[in-house]
């Protein structure tokens, strides 16, 4: 019989049992056949984030759409799996809507990390059809502040792609200048630490005592921190390059980290924060002096660290106070020669300069951009230049 049709039995009042007696009424009933069983299976329609996204917030939920209701009983962490990059399960929770079944992270994501979602045929629809060609696919989280700052100041990056230079900027623009072109992709494919704020006074002199670091030059004038009263929490300013690298040599002594200065590519990085604005609060709209000590409200000198707003990651003092050694060599063409993109860059093999980054107290606000570049020789001394330190992860 055809399912879901009534149907009509007649039978006539002539009827006769076997002793020949008739029924005598006509008799008439209905009956409806069911309704034709399920056998279509449910296929995934589409799942967000998508199959190879990449910047993917740390707050996002999973969440896939199938052809027709599934059932609830059926989804589970053995069903609907999420794993890191070290097949590691994420813990979390499932919710199911009709067709849609949403997977919500019991934490947030680690930032810049490539996650895998599996379904099976485990997942079923209400009728127990399984799953059709159940899809697997991955996605990676955005950029981001893996730790926040330890008891050492120090802040655990997760590494990840950005755009490094004048992001957003034309070399006509006034702003700007030549060595910040052209614009290319940078991966770091290693997480990293970097302390909160510039080294300071104290930081400095915890290595004097203990015998690694010199004094020689830091007290040339008037404007330098080490020696003065009441400066502890001030930049360690008016050191030499390897003054500054003496500093990381002696903290990596003491055992907790394998620390160093940092690179160009990760000094930008962290200072961005995520942004691909002139400063990491924003364009011309950027309310500098919230943010920054500079030539509008500093000009007498560097100011104790950790006064201003950090950036979105936890970065004081990026834009001012004191500009900030990295390890790179300083080539104003270097930008050039990786245009293309570059892996872990760490500037070139040679050169008579250092570059330094942030721009410093009397600095005007267009050398606070993220992406200024400046240098001096790493024999130099300067009231306006300081430095930070970073560390492997």
């Amino acid at each position: 019989l055809s399912y879901s049709t009534q149907h009509s039995i007649q039978l006539s009042g002539q009827t006769q049992n076997s002793a020949g007696t008739s029924l005598g009424d006509n008799q008439t009933w209905s009956f409806t056949t069911g309704t034709e069983p399920d056998t279509i299976a449910p296929t995934s329609q589409s799942y967000s984030p998508s199959d190879n996204a990449t910047n993917i917030p740390t707050s996002d939920n999973i969440t896939v759409t199938f052809s027709e209701a599934i059932a609830s009983s059926s989804v589970s962490s053995t069903s609907f799996k999420v794993v890191d990059n070290a097949s590691v399960t994420v813990s979390g929770s499932y919710s199911v809507d009709n067709a849609t079944v949403t997977f919500t992270p019991s934490a947030s994501l680690t930032p810049y990390l490539k996650y895998t979602v599996t379904l099976t045929s485990g997942i079923t629809d209400a009728s127990g059809n399984a799953l059709q060609s159940p899809p697997s696919w991955s996605f990676t989280t955005k950029n981001g502040v893996v730790q926040a700052a330890d008891s050492e100041g120090m802040i655990l990056l997760s590494g990840g792609k950005f755009q490094m230079g004048a992001v957003n900027e034309s070399e006509s623009d006034a702003d700007t200048s030549s060595n910040e072109f052209p614009v290319h992709t940078v991966t770091l494919s290693n997480r990293f630490y970097i302390l909160e704020h510039e080294v300071t006074v104290d930081n400095y002199t915890a290595c004097v005592n203990a015998g690694s670091c010199t004094t020689t030059g830091v007290t040339y004038n008037s404007k330098c921190n080490y020696g003065s009263s009441g400066k502890g929490s001030y930049p360690m300013n008016c050191a030499t390059y390897t003054q500054a690298t003496d500093y990381t040599t002696w903290k990596t002594s003491t055992g907790s980290k394998t620390f160093r200065l940092c690179t160009e590519a990760e000094w930008e990085f962290a200072t961005r924060g995520g942004t691909t604005t002139k400063w990491w609060c924003g364009d011309d709209d950027c309310t500098l002096t919230g943010v920054a000590w500079y030539d509008s409200n500093s000009r007498s000198g560097t100011n104790a660290v950790k006064q201003k707003t950090a950036n979105a990651w936890g970065l004081y003092d990026v834009h001012g106070n004191a500009w900030e050694r990295v390890t790179d060599y300083y080539s104003g063409s270097y930008y050039s020669t990786v245009s293309s993109g570059v892996t872990n860059p760490t500037g070139p093999s040679t050169g008579n300069s250092r570059v330094l980054r942030g721009g410093g107290n009397s600095s005007e606000k267009k050398s606070l951009r993220s992406a200024k570049r400046w240098y001096k020789s790493p024999s130099s001394v300067s009231h306006s230049v300081g430095f930070r330190i970073c560390a492997d992860s």
